[in-house]
């Protein structure tokens, strides 16, 4: 007996049907984690196999997401697809020192991996990547995949054999952090021993959660145009006005997956009285809450069920650049205008130079330009500004820099102390 289910999208119930509280907690956990896993949490994934039909009813209804469920093998998967999916925000590598952005290498390397663990499930840790470099020799010639080179040849550097490697093990926390990989010991360690050898299982049936869509072979697209595939991936009309469900569809994604929203997107979807209710209805089943204006929706999550980023009430000093980087965007002739690093770089800059015992780890020469790096990202996981395509190298606000009025206060402390927590935004 075939112990998975899965409910197809679109499946009739009410727009406004509430979620009941626990299938919320499930549906929540699915937006947060993408996969839950029974090992990992045994309450949680026997509420998402009570609740599976209502919580996969309620993704196809609202958002057109596939809940696939195995309770056999103890895992259940949404499948987010979006027409246009945001680019600005990679997985989090589950690093030892926190989750950083997957590069491109890394999430190529991840399926690289999962072919070779399809073919043998079971592989050490220096077998799989030099598997994994043969691919990429073969192919790397014509262009198809990137050259990968995670040890560095006589009289060669280090740099590019330390960033392949870095990427490689990247891919495989990836991997373990969805469930689908495991290992015998932790994987922080290769981030210490060059040398270290590990062996690594999977699954395949957890492989094949991974998969969201259709093969591409099997649709009407051109192989080689990889750039045009993603509309019938997601199951586009493609070149065809879209009609009012698939509108509702592309605006709700929107907001249940990101921390804001254009309402003139979804050709106008959120400004229209029954568009805004059903996304708010949508947004609150699931914990979120939503600061509507006019021009742009904030969407929270007060409880963290949904995520684990905060925003603004982080007290690492990297939180409190990217305060000051807000408010000098709002305070620019045009709060909207484009801007760049150097530009960012600059306005850091000065506070750096009039705070010279505020964040110490930047006050050398590239200092302030790293910390307008990092400030930068916290904005763009916040949604308060958005990378420009039009442009080299630089971003765009969006209305969520009116979101706030800051307020900056440097505290002294008897003697004229300072320490890096006293600058508050």
């Amino acid at each position: 007996m075939n112990s998975t289910r899965a409910v197809q999208p679109g499946s009739p119930t009410s727009l406004s049907e509430p979620l009941s509280p626990e299938a919320g907690q499930v549906a929540a956990a699915l937006l947060a984690r993408h996969v839950l896993d029974a090992e990992e949490d045994p309450e949680l994934f026997r509420m998402a196999v009570h609740h599976h039909n209502e919580v996969a009813h309620w993704f196809g209804r609202q958002c057109e997401w596939p809940v696939t469920l195995d309770a056999a093998q103890g895992a259940a998967r949404l499948c987010k697809r979006r027409l246009n999916p945001p680019k600005d925000r990679p997985p989090a590598v589950p690093r030892k020192k926190g989750p950083v952005p997957a590069t491109p290498l890394a999430l190529i390397l991840v399926c690289l991996v999962c072919e070779q663990l399809w073919r043998r499930p079971s592989a050490s840790f220096n077998d799989l990547q030099r598997a994994v470099v043969q691919a990429c020799g073969i192919e790397a010639g014509e262009g198809r995949l990137p050259g990968f080179r995670p040890v560095a040849l006589p009289g060669e550097g280090q740099a590019t054999a330390s960033a392949h490697r870095r990427a490689f093990i990247d891919a495989l926390l990836l991997l373990e952090s969805w469930h689908i990989l495991r290992s015998d010991q932790p994987l922080s360690l290769l981030e210490q021993d060059q040398g270290g050898e590990l062996l690594l299982t999977a699954r395949r049936e957890r492989i094949l959660l991974l998969v969201a869509a259709m093969d591409a072979s099997a649709l009407e697209v051109d192989l080689d145009e990889p750039s045009t595939h993603v509309p019938s991936l997601v199951g586009a009309r493609d070149g065809r006005d879209p009609n009012m469900a698939e509108r509702r569809y592309e605006a709700i994604r929107a907001v249940l997956d990101d921390p804001g929203v254009c309402p003139d997107d979804g050709q106008g979807f959120l400004t229209t009285p029954a568009g805004r209710e059903q996304a708010l209805d949508a947004a609150a089943a699931v914990g979120l809450t939503c600061t509507v204006r006019k021009d742009w929706w904030m969407v929270g999550d007060l409880g963290g069920r949904t995520t684990e980023r905060a925003f603004p009430q982080g007290r690492a000093l990297e939180q409190h650049a990217a305060l000051l980087l807000m408010r000098w965007l709002a305070d620019r002739e045009e709060p909207l205008a484009w801007f760049g690093p150097n530009a960012a770089a600059v306005a850091l800059q000065e506070v750096l130079d009039a705070n010279r015992w505020w964040a110490s780890a930047y006050q050398d020469a590239r200092g302030a330009r790293r910390l307008a790096r990092v400030a930068v990202d916290f904005l763009q996981n916040a949604g308060v500004v958005v990378p420009d395509a039009d442009e080299h190298e630089g971003w765009r606000p969006t209305p969520a820099v009116h979101m706030w009025h800051i307020n900056v206060a440097v505290a002294s402390r008897p003697g004229g102390a300072h320490d890096e927590e006293d600058l508050h935004g």
